[in-house]
């Protein structure tokens, strides 16, 4: 009797992980994603942390682990931020099991095998790895009543492969904001190069590249990764040939080389490079630099003029911050709190001596985002 009513409580704690999100503010846990129809024998488990707030119009982050699946841990480098800065995160975990080699998570399953591509063994967009994210999104809209439009995300090393191939390959996706750190190579977008170091053979129309080259694509390199014999990092005659030797270097090759292929094609081009001194290859320092781009989305011109008139701008902003319609003195914080100093009821402030990234003025009690560059 006794061991019946344990495994009966075993199976209702094991049902409420698979169906059971119930997301809620100020709460941090995971639930069990189940793709649809032809990846539903797969099983994906989301961490999430959710600060408190009005969580139907908070902004939503995705965090993309790198190759030890560790999805925790890069849901809890974004804990503290996600908490000063009011945004949910959430980290899909890719596991071993049903995403195995970098063929089903790097290089999403484009193709059978990533590094011998051909037409017979190109996948259809709905066995990519790339088609559960708008998917989980709209889940977590629908548990908690959302309305928002769009999410932004982070990958690191192979989380960063992830995401720029999938900017790439799915650039209708509600995907606003990427910011790609530290990747170990890339898929360049040049047709004289074999997938997956290039997009001969690699099935990917023009159109989508265009639409590609549009979206706010960050490439952010920590200046310090640039050991060639890093753990990982993936040699042979093409990728060194062609990328270079380490991470560093290969990102700056992408960026460039990107940038060129848009400009050769007439098109926009909307990505960025950002280089970071002093961090080599440290997922939880890179994330917190990565936090300013991620919210540079709440940084638009409509977010300038402020409901009791007072005017913020220009924002971004280099070296003078032009304030109007304030009768107080204005706080500065950083963009984790803390104090950066006061200003006595100034209309045109000196930001040149802060280093870059984002921050907030505490003007009559609101906090108002700002953009240093």
């Amino acid at each position: 009797m006794e061991k019946s009513k344990v495994l009966f409580l075993f199976f209702l704690m094991f049902s409420f992980s698979v169906f059971g999100q119930n997301l809620s503010s100020n709460s941090t846990g995971f639930f069990i994603y189940t793709p649809e129809v032809p990846l539903n024998n797969k099983q994906i488990k989301v961490f999430y942390h959710i600060p408190n707030g009005d969580i139907t119009k908070m902004p939503i982050i995705f965090s993309f682990h790198g190759v030890n699946r560790n999805a925790d841990d890069y849901r809890d480098y974004w804990i503290s931020m996600a908490n000063a800065n009011g945004f949910m995160v959430f980290a899909p975990e890719f596991s071993d099991a049903d995403f195995p080699t970098g063929d089903k998570y790097n290089l999403a399953n484009i193709f059978d095998d990533g590094d011998n591509p051909s037409i017979s063994t190109f996948n259809p967009k709905n066995e990519w790895t790339f088609s559960v994210i708008d998917p989980i999104f709209e889940t977590i809209k629908a548990d908690i009543s959302g309305t928002q439009q769009k999410y932004n995300a982070w990958g690191h090393s192979a989380g960063s492969q992830f995401l720029h191939r999938f900017v790439t390959y799915m650039p209708e996706s509600k995907l606003d904001i990427a910011v790609c750190s530290n990747a170990g190579w890339y898929t360049v977008p040049e047709n004289t190069v074999v997938f997956p170091y290039g997009i001969q053979n690699g099935q990917l129309p023009y159109s989508d590249l265009e639409k590609a080259f549009t979206k706010k694509l960050i490439i952010h390199l920590g200046k310090d990764d640039n050991d060639p014999n890093a753990a990982g990092l993936r040699h042979n005659t093409i990728v060194d040939n062609q990328q270079g030797l380490h991470r560093l270097e290969r990102g700056r090759y992408y960026f460039e080389t990107s940038e060129t292929t848009a400009q050769n094609m007439n098109v926009q081009f909307n990505w960025e490079k950002h280089e970071v001194s002093g961090i080599s290859h440290e997922g939880r320092k890179m994330a917190k630099d990565a936090l300013q781009y991620i919210l540079m989305s709440s940084l638009s011109i409509s977010d300038i003029n402020i409901k009791n008139s007072i005017k913020i701008y220009p924002n971004p902003a280099n070296d003078i911050l032009n304030i109007e319609g304030i009768e107080t003195d204005i706080k500065i914080y950083s963009i984790l709190g803390s104090f950066i100093g006061k200003e006595k009821k100034k209309n045109v402030i000196d930001i040149s001596h802060l280093n870059s990234g984002c921050y907030f003025l505490d003007i009559n009690n609101k906090k108002i985002k700002f953009l240093k560059k």
